[in-house]
């Protein structure tokens, strides 16, 4: 039986038999705030968009031509669309003033520096939070959306441009990299939908390319390869959003080095592989001012560089008791006692409920060269407790500048505690559990680049699912979601119907593939052994459709 036939089957049966855990309780568990959309035609119906006023006199019939077919296209899925002067605001005394010490401190930052790069703000209306801004061609310095929006984070901004010359239906994923980080940097924008006569391309953080035809299923195409980048767009997680632990992680303890050895003995294994584009700084792109560099940084959540792709190493599990659900008043699948997370669930139609697995991961900082880590300053200890994320840095290393979380902080550990919760159940289930003991001795490793693999050369113990969920941003919400869903049904499949387990890959549509496996050094050198198993680029993407 091939593996689509395999799930299939699993579906009916983990449908009709077991636990599914509600979109709160998984929230509640990976600590996430507000709401989480998670189909396409439900994000159009409460996206809000408008359409930046001013079209430059030098913009393309192409890209005019195109904004206009969006514009008509986004209406007929649900998307609100707000005419631009209606989206305005005045800016509030409060936040006014805090503007103006912002600038005045930076004027004079820079000049105690030498620097004559003089800030100044636009004072003006701005469009209001929570209303996405399309641009139709490229504008003006000073007269850019990023220049009149509220938020960064809560505005997104997406530009319709002119395809790059170079870029054709036939280019690799290198090539629409460089061509396409030059405009991010140029214009402040999340988003960039590049057009030509008869393609459009969309340009996102998730360094996938997807190319598809003007005259072909563009409504269809809007709504599965643009609007869910625009309704859930890059966000990356905050320093503010953790628990922060400095200099509490001693690199050299016992417990830890083996797991560090693999994270940094695998680096020039992975580096073989090309699958690890070298990273970038914000220092080597080209902005339009000092200004314009700074509010690039800000987009970035203040981030020194960009890297791609992540490595990770889940720590050893401990089993989380399994017992029989109680009585109780409460009609939600989770609660807490005391500061104890919980949850309930039902398998094989009996009602359980267990506490939340403690769960930890060594994992590089964000901007760091995956395949040249420096384990006194690279990696950092990331935890999930009680619904609650928490960030140890190495002994002598402080949070700063060169020193954020992954952006795809929530998936590592959306994938770390789901391996945890049914590994815990896989042991009460069955107490000879083989992948059980292994979750437990030895933890696992996880990894993502921005590629995929080709099914037909998957090993039998290989397992892949979410194919069809909708291409959300890199670090949107959403995509923890859905590597908990995925893992739920994936594991419950498993344990229920005793498959053979080695790996699974959660892949990201439009984004690229995580592998959880039994060490880094082992998955480099079967990428290596089997090679054309796994490509950047979305080449492999279309087998699975």
């Amino acid at each position: 039986m091939n593996q689509f036939a395999r799930l299939a089957l699993c579906a009916v049966f983990w449908y009709n038999k077991s636990m599914k855990l509600s979109i709160e309780a998984i929230k509640t568990i990976l600590d996430i705030q507000g709401d989480v959309c998670m189909s396409e035609k439900d994000m159009a119906k409460k996206l809000k968009v408008t359409f930046f006023s001013k079209i430059e006199e030098d913009t393309s019939e192409n890209v005019r031509a195109f904004s206009k077919k969006l514009k008509k296209t986004l209406a007929e899925l649900g998307v609100e669309i707000i005419p631009y002067e209606q989206t305005l605001e005045p800016i509030r005394l409060k936040r006014r003033i805090k503007m103006i010490l912002m600038m005045l401190g930076m004027n004079i930052k820079n000049m105690l520096k030498g620097k004559f790069e003089f800030f100044a703000f636009d004072f003006g209306k701005k469009v209001k939070k929570g209303i996405a801004i399309i641009q139709t061609g490229e504008g003006e310095t000073g007269d850019l959306p990023v220049d009149h929006v509220l938020s960064l984070r809560e505005n997104p901004m997406i530009l319709i441009t002119d395809q790059p010359d170079e870029i054709t239906e036939k280019s690799a994923f290198k090539e629409h990299l460089e061509a396409s980080l030059p405009i991010f940097s140029w214009n402040i924008t999340n988003l960039i939908v590049s057009v030509s006569k008869t393609h459009w391309t969309v340009y996102s953080f998730n360094m996938s390319y997807p190319m598809h035809r003007i005259d072909g299923d563009f409504n269809k195409d809007i709504l599965h390869a643009l609007v869910p980048k625009i309704y859930a767009p890059v966000i990356p997680p905050r320093i503010s959003d953790f628990e922060i632990h400095n200099s509490a992680f001693d690199t050299d303890d016992e417990q830890y080095k083996p797991y560090i050895k693999d994270l940094i003995e695998s680096g020039p294994i992975l580096e073989q592989t090309k699958l690890y584009p070298e990273p970038k700084k914000i220092s080597e792109f080209k902005f339009r001012s000092a200004f314009y560099r700074w509010l690039g940084s800000l987009l970035l959540d203040k981030r020194s560089g960009m890297s791609y792709g992540f490595i990770a190493r889940q720590l050893p599990m401990k089993f989380s008791e399994i017992r029989e659900a109680g009585k109780q008043n409460n009609k939600k699948d989770y609660f807490f006692k005391g500061k104890d997370l919980y949850i309930k669930f039902d398998f094989n139609n009996n009602k359980y409920e267990m506490k939340v697995p403690d769960v930890w991961v060594l994992t590089s900082r964000s901007g760091s060269d995956k395949t040249k880590l420096n384990p006194k300053t690279d990696i950092v200890r990331m935890g999930l407790v009680n619904g609650k994320m928490i960030m140890e840095t190495p002994k002598g290393v402080s949070v700063g500048p060169d020193y954020k979380p992954s952006f795809d902080t929530k998936v590592i550990l959306a994938h770390s505690v789901a391996n945890a919760i049914f590994a815990s159940i896989a042991k009460h289930i069955n107490p000879d559990s083989e992948f059980a003991d292994k979750f437990a001795s030895n933890g696992r490793a996880l990894a993502h680049w921005h590629g995929y693999f080709d099914p037909k050369k998957l090993p039998k113990s290989w397992h892949y699912y979410g194919e069809n969920n909708p291409p959300v941003s890199c670090s949107a919400p959403q995509g923890a979601v859905y590597a908990f869903k995925g893992k739920e049904e994936l594991f419950t499949c498993i344990i229920q119907r005793h498959l053979p387990y080695e790996a699974d890959i959660h892949m990201e549509p439009q984004h690229g593939s995580n592998v959880s496996f039994s060490s880094l050094k082992n998955l480099g050198n079967f990428l290596i052994k089997n090679k054309n198993t796994t490509k950047l680029g979305n080449e492999y993407l279309a087998l699975y459709s």
